[in-house]
């Protein structure tokens, strides 16, 4: 009799045990195979909240998440404070002139809280982009609000004013000090799933002369650029994590590493070894043909780079469809010949180590109305494949 219920307790053991494995392996290859599926919302698309009341913001808010729940997006990532100012209540931004008449105005409604809670309703992921030097596209300081926080380093070495915008210096101590403010208030209020840094740093190679030549030059002036740099990635990265550790921070650089180094002084294989990022969403905004930057080495190049294991989205070029990629030398037409690339490179970028997702640039060329026939079509080549 004993040696019965031994036996049948030995049985019951090992179906909890077979059964809890189970649920563990079952959880993990839900995990493995999750995939972000997202867009881009940058301040060009929801440039038509410009002088709307609290209630036709909601409305154009609403059905904005609506088209990327219906598309069977998962996930977006929204531009907050594209010219160092915000979407949102801010003590250290003014309002976005993006969004309201003038800088600083009142905003009508907090805009990324209400893109938030419109996004969880729909099981929507939500990143804040920040772009962190850009004051202005123009040179018009007459249209910067004089209670701007940065206001009073006009004329000084902190900012720069060109024909091409007006910029922080990514060498001042100042400046860094005000990008990390920024960050944390953010971080602190807002439910976000990550922060996103883009493709601009260094505007221009005169920016950081004045503060480069009162060092003592122990370094090249490439290497002190680059150093500004890491020293921006690291700084941002300790700010996110100082306010929510579970917030992720990681950036989405120019697909070109070249580039990237020899212009906007990000040495992204330095920072791919580090500590101080916790995703890379490259934008691969090229086509399979395209003769200098091939789609697939060039995924292959940035996979190879991530020898940390960060988590890999791809950002990819649907507003290329249906053009001439000019830059593309013999496969310039590419986009004009096919209708399946954007489908195509996701398939393929699934294979790539440590790959978690892929990013549509940007929303309007998704979910406007086109003439464009052969967008028309690469978008329902999409559609299909993200609701298969």
């Amino acid at each position: 009799m004993k040696k019965i219920l031994f036996l049948l307790l030995c049985l019951i053991i090992a179906f909890y045990v077979i059964q809890n494995n189970n649920e563990v392996s079952k959880k993990e290859k839900n995990e493995d195979v999750f995939e972000e599926k997202g867009v881009f919302i940058s301040y060009i698309d929801y440039g038509i909240l410009k002088g709307k009341n609290k209630h036709e913001m909601q409305s154009i808010i609403s059905e904005m998440i609506n088209n990327v729940s219906y598309f069977g997006l998962n996930s977006i990532i929204l531009q907050t404070s594209p010219f160092s100012d915000a979407i949102y209540p801010s003590k250290v931004y003014k309002s976005s002139h993006v969004v309201v008449q003038e800088e600083g105005d009142p905003l009508p409604l907090d805009i990324l809280k209400f893109f938030i809670e419109k996004a969880n309703e729909k099981n929507i992921s939500v990143y804040a982009w920040v772009n962190p030097y850009r004051i202005r596209n123009d040179n018009n300081i007459g249209d910067i609000n004089k209670d701007a926080y940065y206001y009073k380093w006009i004329n000084t070495d902190n900012i720069e004013i060109t024909d091409n915008g007006i910029f922080l210096n990514p060498a001042s101590g100042d400046v860094l000090d005000y990008i990390t403010m920024g960050l944390k208030e953010l971080c602190q209020n807002y439910d976000i799933k990550g922060v996103i840094y883009d493709d601009y740093y260094y505007p221009n190679d005169t920016i950081d002369l004045n503060t480069y030549n009162k060092t003592n030059k122990s370094k090249s002036l490439k290497q002190y650029r680059i150093d500004n740099i890491n020293k921006l990635i690291s700084s941002s990265y300790d700010a996110v994590k100082s306010v929510n550790k579970n917030i992720k921070f990681g950036l989405s650089p120019a697909g070109n590493i070249e580039n990237n180094l020899d212009k906007e002084y990000l040495d992204i294989k330095s920072v791919l070894k580090s500590d101080d990022i916790d995703m890379i969403i490259p934008q691969l905004y090229y086509g399979f043909d395209n003769k200098n930057k091939p789609y697939i080495s060039t995924l292959n190049e940035w996979s190879d780079l991530n020898e940390k294991n960060k988590n890999l989205y791809v950002a990819l070029s649907l507003y290329k469809s249906g053009k001439i990629d000019i830059y593309a030398g013999s496969g310039e037409n590419e986009w004009l010949e096919n209708t399946n690339i954007i489908k195509k490179q996701i398939v393929i970028s699934r294979n790539a180590k440590n790959y978690k997702g892929f990013y549509i640039f940007r929303y309007e060329y998704l979910f406007n109305i086109h003439s464009n026939q052969n967008l028309n079509k690469e978008i329902e080549n999409l559609r299909i494949l993200i609701n298969q």
